[in-house]
C-alpha cells in the first residue's frame, strides 16, 4: 500500500511526484527518500518542505493524490 503525491511546487513551479510506502520499504524515484505517507518531503529543485500531516503545507501545491496497494 502507498500514496503518490503529484505536486507543483508553489515556490519554484517544478512539477514532480513523491511516492511513499506504507508497511514496507519504498523509495521515492524522484527524491530517493524512503518513509511513510506522513513523513515530510522536499521539492527536488528548491528543497521546499511539504508535510502531508499539515493540510496548509500541501494545499497550494497538490495536484493529485493516488493511493495504491
Amino acid at each position: 500500500m502507498g500514496v503518490v503525491y503529484k505536486m507543483s511546487c508553489s515556490r519554484c513551479g517544478t512539477h514532480f511526484d513523491h511516492q511513499a510506502g506504507v508497511g514496507f520499504f519504498c523509495s521515492c524515484p524522484t527524491c530517493g527518500d524512503s518513509g511513510d505517507d506522513s513523513a515530510p518531503f522536499f521539492c527536488p529543485v528548491c528543497n521546499k518542505r511539504f508535510d502531508p500531516t499539515v493540510e496548509d503545507s500541501l494545499e497550494d501545491s497538490l495536484l493529485e493524490t493516488l493511493l495504491w496497494d
